[in-house]
């Protein structure tokens, strides 16, 4: 049975550095899936457009926040990357997934494609400031996106583990679920 690890947590909380380490501390070859990864995958002509993602500034919010509106094509691509990490799991190989939930009903689509699979969701979580100071070090985000995330990803979320990387390295932290989850 595959080992399966689905991370979720604001921009900038650490996410995919911890599914790195956690791929180098588990004794299972998990396979890294990263949300990232497949918005990477759209045509540039889609970049802040309708049909994919809309990067909003909130309106009077000081400090700004970034709204995001999720369109039609860029559902539909985060539905078949869900649909993807079934077929992979389906092939009997060992993931950790690292996605933001921004609809509130991305655990219960895992819960459903994934219903004959063993699954631990990770809530990933780190302090704003610290969120904020890694998006501001990144350079690639709109400085705001983890402001407005922040309050939202982890809303009706049921975890089976919760880690902090305020503080917590990556490597700290992925050891804790490599113990936690017999990886």
């Amino acid at each position: 049975m595959p080992a399966i690890v689905v991370l979720n947590g604001t921009s900038s909380a650490g996410k995919s550095s911890l599914a790195r380490a956690l791929q180098q501390a588990a004794a299972r070859n998990l396979l890294h899936v990263q949300m990232d990864a497949f918005l990477g995958m759209q045509p540039r002509r889609l970049n802040n457009h309708p049909d994919a993602f809309v990067f909003r500034p909130v309106e009077g919010a000081d400090p700004p926040e970034i709204a995001i509106e999720t369109g039609a094509f860029c559902q539909q691509l985060l539905d078949g990357m869900r649909r993807s990490v079934k077929a992979l799991a389906d092939a009997g190989l060992d993931l950790v997934v690292d996605d933001v939930w921004l609809q509130g009903s991305e655990q219960q689509a895992y819960e459903a494609l994934l219903r004959e699979h063993t699954v631990h969701f990770v809530g990933v979580y780190a302090s704003l400031e610290a969120c904020e100071a890694r998006e501001r070090a990144r350079g690639d985000r709109d400085l705001g996106q983890a402001r407005w995330q922040h309050a939202r990803v982890h809303v009706n979320a049921r975890y089976d583990l919760e880690v902090d990387t305020t503080e917590a390295t990556p490597a700290q932290a992925a050891e804790v679920i490599a113990k936690r989850f017999e990886l």
